[in-house]
């Protein structure tokens, strides 16, 4: 799969010179600037696949006698078209290689008019029969349960059509359509592909996926086994940490399980660290507490602050108002169901106010610490008042 995308109209030469091969060309003894022929996806192009040829270093003008590409790779000559971006311009053509081209290199020759500007050449490498692949992202023939696989179906052959096609299997959890997508697959029109997830509670085995055609025939097979971690794997169980706790405000490195300590209606930061976490397990994590109103989903951190740390993810609770003060544990359960971890969490009292205290302006304690200083306040004036002599 040659992958690169030609994007004349946003590059420059000087760009384009590093990812592709430019061709030799001539120029006027005027010092008028010269040609340059930039070749995409000519290296290893199958019959059927596509080539970008452009020509930059000429203006619209010096191309009005017409500027065309030719080569025995083509099935005849290609007219190049003008376009123009405040980044570059110059003439450009998407050519499709001819289905019967023959293994070989084939010279290129790009012309304005009846003058040769440019030369280059076209290595076409053996066609090959339509190809269906299955694999583990990023590969592999064995994926645990909860991967992402890979599904591609590439019929680039002459005599195929339809671009409709369907992948089924008991690894998967439907039907999946393949697509074809021109940010991976620009150079080649009938590259289909789509990536899916085998399901987290998928038995180990091998499994049978199939290919089915536009109008439900069958068109190719494959198969993939699934097997989960076990012990002496690498990552099986992974090397977990926590639950440990921050305030939400507060630093995820001073996570900690000694002694933390939140009021109740209150909120806390819930961490987890996992080396290794079971693939599709990372955006299903939670942390499960009496303390908590709700479970609470532990989000993966890619912070720069994690770098060099194993990976680790954390969510933030609220913690429950109508709780008495204690010990409760927060529980973590991963691997799915293999492990499982608990640490105690201290809830004091609530800030919040109590029942039959004013939750106004200065309620709660220190509505109530209000109130006494006031009423105290009243006492002492009313002792002094009655001090006071009469007047005469």
């Amino acid at each position: 799969m040659r992958w690169m995308r030609a994007v004349p109209a946003a590059l420059g030469a000087g760009v384009l010179c590093c990812a592709v091969a430019a061709g030799t060309a001539t120029a006027d003894s005027s010092g008028t600037p010269h040609p340059v022929l930039l070749v995409n996806g000519n290296y290893d192009a199958r019959p059927g696949e596509r080539v970008d040829v452009n020509l930059q270093g000429v203006d619209q003008a010096q191309g009005k006698a017409g500027v065309t590409a030719s080569s025995h790779a083509f099935t005849g000559r290609v007219h190049l078209r003008w376009y123009h971006s405040q980044w570059v311009s110059g003439y450009d053509a998407l050519v499709t290689l001819s289905p019967t081209a023959k293994p070989g290199s084939y010279p290129l020759t790009v012309s304005i008019g009846d003058r040769v500007v440019g030369r280059d050449r076209i290595e076409v490498s053996p066609g090959q029969a339509p190809r269906f692949t299955v694999a583990g992202v990023p590969g592999g023939q064995v994926v645990r349960p909860g991967q992402r696989i890979s599904l591609r179906w590439d019929d680039l052959h002459p005599g195929q059509t339809g671009t409709d096609f369907t992948v089924s299997s008991r690894a998967l959890p439907g039907p999946v359509r393949l697509k074809h997508d021109d940010a991976t697959d620009f150079y080649d029109p009938r590259a289909f592909s789509a990536t899916a997830e085998v399901p987290a509670g998928t038995k180990d085995g091998s499994y049978a996926f199939t290919l089915t055609g536009p109008h439900g025939e069958r068109a190719a097979s494959g198969s993939l086994t699934v097997r989960a971690a076990r012990p002496g794997d690498p990552d099986y169980l992974g090397r977990v940490s926590g639950p440990a706790f921050f305030t939400p405000s507060g630093d995820p490195g001073r996570a900690t399980t000694n002694g933390f300590t939140v009021h109740a209606g209150g909120k806390v930061d819930v961490m987890w660290h996992d080396a290794a976490p079971d693939p599709g397990e990372t955006g299903s994590l939670t942390a499960t507490s009496p303390a908590f109103a709700a479970p609470v989903r532990l989000a993966p951190d890619d912070s720069k602050g994690a770098d060099g740390d194993a990976p680790r993810f954390y969510g933030t609770a609220d913690v429950r108002a109508d709780l008495a003060p204690g010990s409760y544990p927060v529980t973590v359960v991963s691997h799915h169901g293999r492990v499982r971890r608990s640490e105690s969490l201290a809830v004091t009292r609530s800030l919040t106010p109590t029942k039959g205290v004013d939750a106004g302006v200065g309620g709660g304690w220190f509505g109530l610490a209000g109130g006494l200083l006031a009423l105290g306040t009243a006492a002492v004036v009313t002792a002094v008042r009655k001090r006071r002599p009469a007047r005469a």
